[in-house]
């Protein structure tokens, strides 16, 4: 309110001085900064929407709707391969909410999947995550500034994940790779430029 107040002072002012003759382009150009609203990322393949949350902690941030084609392309992953994740879940305590993506490689003209991630956010925190006792801690370092843990699973072979502190709790990114024709790095070698590369979305939330 301080500055519509602030900026309508002005308006009369100029009004009484030189007749107000920039003041209507002024008020538009405000009013126009003040409702825009960002953009939504370019996506090809639309996805249902997330279950209906009932918690009190709501989780806003939908990797499904925020994440685009262009981010998931330039990782290495298909973005017609978009779906939600199917461990999604919205419940009093905790609200889970992913999305999937295949990384896919052509051999003798037939499509292989060679990896896979999925993208989760939630409303758990890194503390809770920490608790776990069944991973495996690799790293604690800052993920595109924001305080993350880098884990992998003994019980989940060929599977590493990467937690990062977000608004809404937490976001993951986890890497699985499939052993066959095409050679794959192991998931924790890559699993750090890959959370760098998702967590742009998160940047000024």
């Amino acid at each position: 309110m301080r500055r519509i107040r602030a900026f309508g002072w002005a308006v009369v002012t100029c009004c009484a001085v030189s007749a107000c003759g920039g003041g209507d382009s002024g008020e538009r150009a405000t009013a126009a900064a003040t409702t825009a609203t960002p953009a939504r990322p370019s996506i090809r393949v639309s996805v249902p929407p997330a279950p209906a949350q009932t918690g009190t902690k709501q989780v806003r941030f939908d990797p499904c709707v925020e994440i685009g084609d262009e981010v998931v392309g330039r990782l290495g992953f298909d973005p017609g391969t978009r779906e939600r994740d199917s461990g999604e879940m919205a419940t009093d305590l905790l609200t889970s909410i992913g999305c999937d993506f295949n990384r896919v490689a052509v051999v003798d003209g037939e499509k292989i999947i060679t990896g896979s991630v999925a993208l989760i956010s939630s409303n758990d925190t890194l503390a809770e995550i920490r608790s776990d006792k069944a991973r495996n801690f690799l790293g604690d370092e800052p993920i595109r500034g924001r305080p993350a843990l880098v884990y992998s699973t003994p019980q989940l072979p060929g599977i590493c994940t990467a937690s990062m502190s977000a608004p809404d709790g937490v976001f993951e990114v986890n890497l699985i790779v499939f052993p066959g024709p095409v050679p794959v790095p192991p998931p924790c070698d890559e699993i750090r430029s890959l959370a760098e590369g998702f967590a742009a979305a998160l940047d000024g939330k």
